[in-house]
C-alpha cells in the first residue's frame, strides 16, 4: 500500500529530502511548539515524545501485528517507533486532526506502510472499514484527560468497537491514575511504567481487550 494521505486535502505539503538529525529534531520542536501555542487542549505537549518514550510505546505492540492505528501521531517519533518494529507486511494508520502535523509526517516519513488520516479520531470506525481486517493495536498519544467527557467517551468507544479481542491499546500520558483507571473501567486490565527519559517523565501504559 503506498502512503498517502485521506481525506482532507492539504495544498502545502512538500517534497523535501531526508534531512539531518539536529534539523529533523529543531523541526519537530518548532511545529510542536507553534501547534501547542494555537491549540494546547488537543496537543498536549510542548515536547516530542523521546527516543526512549516512542520505542517503549513500540514495545508493547505485538510483532506480527497487520494493523497498527495511531492516535495523535503529532511530529511523529512514536510513528517512527512503530514503523520499526512493524512487520513488512503491516500498515500503520496515523489519524491525526491537525493538517500541518499531517504534513509534516508526509515529509518526513517515507514507508510505504504508513497511511496518514487527516480525521477526528472519533471516526476511528469509519476510518479503518476499508481494510476489512481487524486492529490488532491502536496507539494513542491523546491528551484523553484535556478532552469534554463527551468527546473522550466518543474516541474511547470507538477504540473498543475496533480493537480485536485480545489486541493491545497503548500510549502515553503525564499521569499514572486518570487515563489508566479510565482503561481499568473499560478493558478491566492495564498495566503502566515510567519512563523518565522524557520531557517531562512519562507513564506508558497497555491494556487488553
Amino acid at each position: 500500500m503506498n502512503q498517502n494521505i485521506v481525506a482532507s486535502p492539504l495544498a502545502f505539503l512538500r517534497n523535501s529530502g531526508k534531512r539531518a538529525g539536529p534539523v529533523r529534531a529543531a523541526r519537530h520542536w518548532a511545529g510542536l511548539l507553534r501547534e501547542f501555542a494555537r491549540n494546547p487542549r488537543d496537543v498536549g505537549s510542548i515536547a516530542p515524545s523521546s527516543p526512549v518514550l516512542s520505542r517503549a510505546i513500540a514495545s508493547r505492540v505485538p510483532h506480527d501485528a497487520r494493523l497498527i492505528v495511531e492516535l495523535g501521531p503529532g511530529t511523529g517519533p512514536i510513528t517512527r517507533a512503530l514503523l520499526h518494529r512493524a512487520a513488512p507486511d503491516a500498515v500503520v494508520v496515523a489519524v491525526e486532526i491537525d493538517p500541518c502535523f499531517c504534513a509534516l509526517l508526509h515529509d518526513e516519513l517515507r514507508d510505504k506502510r504508513l497511511v496518514i488520516v487527516n480525521h477526528p479520531a472519533e471516526h476511528l470506525r469509519e476510518i479503518v472499514a476499508p481494510y476489512q481486517m481487524p486492529v490488532d493495536a491502536v496507539v494513542t498519544s491523546l491528551p484523553l484527560m484535556n478532552f469534554p467527557p463527551s468527546l473522550r467517551d466518543l474516541i474511547i468507544d470507538a477504540i473498543q468497537a475496533v480493537v480485536k479481542p485480545g489486541g493491545v491499546v497503548t500510549g502515553f500520558s503525564y499521569s499514572p491514575v486518570h487515563t489508566p483507571k479510565l482503561l481499568r473501567q473499560i478493558f478491566g486490565n492495564c498495566r503502566t511504567d515510567i519512563v523518565w527519559r522524557n520531557i517531562p517523565p512519562a507513564f506508558v501504559f497497555r491494556s487488553i481487550r
